[in-house]
Formats: C-alpha cells, structure tokens, sequence
C-alpha cells in the first residue's frame, strides 16, 4: 500500500513539474519576443532618425555630395522617396502606384492641397513602417537621363541601401547610389 502511495506523489510531482516547465516556456517566450520585438523598435527609431538627419545635414552644404549608407531593421524589402513637389505626368504616377500604393495616394493628395508641406510623408517603406517618415524637401535625380524626376525606389538587400545625397542650398538632391542595380 505504501507503493501504491510513492507512485501517486510521483505522478502528481510529474504533473506539477511538466505545468511549471509549461508555464515558464510559455511565458519566457513571450518575453524573448517582447525583448527581440522592443529592440527592432530602437534600431528603426535610430535607422529614421539617421535618415533624417543626414538629409537635413547636406540641404545646407551646397555641392556637398555624399554616399550614405542605412541599415534598417526588419523584413523591409524597398525605400522609395518621393518629391513632394514635383510636377508629374499620369505615367511617373502610375509607375509609383505600381511600386507603392501608399506613395502614390499621397503624392496625389500632395499635388492637390500644395506640395511638401501639407503631407506627412516622404519616404515610404514596403511593408509599410508603423510610424510614416518625413525627411527635409528633397528633390530625386536620376543619372541615366540627367533630369530630375519624381521618385526614386531602392531595393533593400539584406537590411541595407544606399543613396547619393547632394546638397542643394534649399533641399536635398537624392540619386541612385550605383552600388546596387
């Protein structure tokens, strides 16, 4: 009888153990990704506020030309930016529509109620970022033609793009970096 007894209080013993063994996977995992989660915040939050500033940084520097390199966090596959001002045919809209469908509704909104200023957003990411980001007035320029245009989108590889910034005196000029194709 006594036996009888051991083999009950190991069962519940084993019960007990494998509920707190549970308990805490559950709950420690929660936790990781909380941790993992709160941390790809702070590096977009610092990836955004980098964009920013070396954005605002050069639009002073007139001629100044620099290549700048971002990493950003998170499964982001493509930056766009888009001028805000600039006066675009229905083909360049549509194009952008293609790439970005957030870019372009708010390029459209742009033209209507009068440019940069009266948007929130100039730079998109697809997916698209919980928290929109506005650089300084930029304008895009594309190499191949030599004339400015409305929008530039750069794949994103492995966390990482780059751009050519040049400053302009009252805006920044962004162009394709040449380093990815």
């Amino acid at each position: 009888m006594n036996k009888k007894g051991m083999g009950i209080g190991q069962v519940f013993i084993f019960i007990v153990a494998a509920i707190t063994f549970a308990l805490i996977m559950i709950f420690g995992y929660k936790t990781v990704s909380d941790f993992i989660d709160s941390g790809n915040e702070v590096a977009f939050v610092q990836f955004k506020t980098d964009l920013e500033k070396s954005v605002k940084k050069i639009y002073t520097e007139y001629g100044s030309i620099r290549i700048e390199n971002y990493n950003i966090p998170g499964n982001f596959e493509q930056i766009c930016f888009v001028d805000m001002n600039y006066n675009y045919d229905p083909g360049e809209l549509q194009e952008l529509c293609d790439f970005d469908q957030a870019a372009c509704d708010i390029w459209e909104q742009a033209k209507e109620e009068g440019g940069y200023s009266f948007v929130d957003q100039n730079v998109f990411l697809k997916p698209q970022a919980k928290v929109p980001i506005k650089v300084y007035e930029i304008s895009v320029y594309d190499e191949k033609t030599e004339e400015n245009i409305g929008f530039l989108c750069e794949k994103i590889y492995g966390g990482t793009f780059s751009v050519v910034l040049e400053g302009k005196g009252d805006k920044t000029e962004v162009s394709k970096a040449g380093l990815q194709s």
